[in-house]
């Protein structure tokens, strides 16, 4: 199912009981969550629409809570409306989580059971039988809406949820077309057009993961600050093909190349859009890895490992210690 027709199921009031909204992209999948609330009249909202973050269940116990309150939830009526609507954040975390130590120790009564020969009396219905129960036969009145990152397919719970519910892909773009039309209302909010080679070279860079183009976008944006349109230069100045041979982060490997210039642009772009500092240190880590001749790189990589220190214990502003880090990285390269 697509995200436009479930607007149009919204925007009708004629949604169903049960919604996987799943796919790589988490600003799509959470606007499209937030649309579910225009189901009920404002001033009702409040007795009608209710929110769970499973990522606050951090225990197979605590999973268990939030299963028994979910249900009780959905299963109670909407109160002076047509539509109760309850949905559930990072649902990947009650569908498929990880087995935890404590969910190892509750299987061992069981497994001391086994091992001595008695015979284990037959457990009570579980909180997750519960909730399989109820997605099998959900509430009609109300709409309980499951927004998930990825999922395991093999767990019985997600192929349940997967046949049952109706499954929303908020991880892709249907077309190129599509992708291009994406691309252009974004840029709009900023007062930008692009190119259409520009626009073919980045589609042909991204492909049509929504996650990876707006990504991509997002730093395009930054990136052409200032200027009306994003040009062709500005998508090979900053999009690297996810396809092209070799390949590896931009940070990195503009300084495998000794480019600093380039490299303190890719740093640039990736902090201003909101990246933490960790994930670059580690593309520059990989840069330094890459660095000829081999000599080098043992020295290289004690640089990086003195710049996480400083920035574990706080000892330095953290932009200016990964942009010294990338320009002495260059510039030992450019003397060798």
């Amino acid at each position: 199912m697509k995200p436009v027709e479930v607007r149009a199921q919204i925007a009708a009031g004629q949604t169903g009981p049960l919604y996987l909204l799943e796919g790589d992209d988490l600003q799509s999948r959470h606007d499209l969550a937030g649309e579910f609330t225009s189901l009920v009249d404002e001033g009702l909202q409040a007795f009608n629409v209710e929110s769970f973050y499973a990522n606050e269940a951090a225990s197979a116990g605590a999973r268990d809570q939030m299963i028994g309150a979910i249900l009780s939830t959905a299963r109670t009526l909407p109160m002076m409306a047509p539509r109760r609507v309850v949905v559930i954040h990072e649902a990947e975390r009650l569908l498929s989580p990880k087995r935890s130590k404590e969910d190892e120790a509750a299987d061992q009564p069981a497994l001391d059971a086994a091992a001595s020969g008695r015979k284990r009396r037959a457990p009570a219905t579980s909180p997750v039988e519960e909730l399989e129960a109820y997605i099998e036969s959900p509430e009609p009145m109300t709409t309980l809406v499951f927004v998930a990152g990825p999922l395991d397919g093999n767990r019985r719970l997600v192929r349940l949820i997967r046949k049952r519910a109706a499954v929303v892909d908020c991880g892709s773009l249907e077309s190129p077309q599509e992708a291009g039309a994406w691309i252009r209302k974004r840029l709009e909010k900023d007062e930008l057009s692009i190119e259409p080679r520009a626009l073919a070279l980045l589609l042909d860079a991204t492909g049509l993961g929504l996650g990876r183009i707006r990504a991509e976008v997002e730093k395009l944006v930054l990136y052409a600050a200032g200027e009306s349109t994003v040009a062709e230069r500005h998508v090979r100045d900053l999009v690297m093909p996810q396809s092209e041979p070799g390949e590896g982060p931009a940070v990195g490997m503009a300084i495998r190349d000794g480019d600093a210039r380039r490299a303190l642009q890719e740093l640039a772009a990736l902090l201003d859009a909101g990246v933490v500092p960790q994930p670059i240190l580690g593309q520059i880590r990989w840069g330094a890895g890459q660095l000829r001749p081999a000599e080098r790189v043992a020295r290289a990589l004690g640089l990086v490992l003195d710049i996480d220190l400083k920035m574990k214990t706080s000892a330095g502003n953290p932009r200016h210690l990964l942009e010294r880090l990338v320009v002495e990285l260059c510039g030992r390269e450019r003397r060798a």
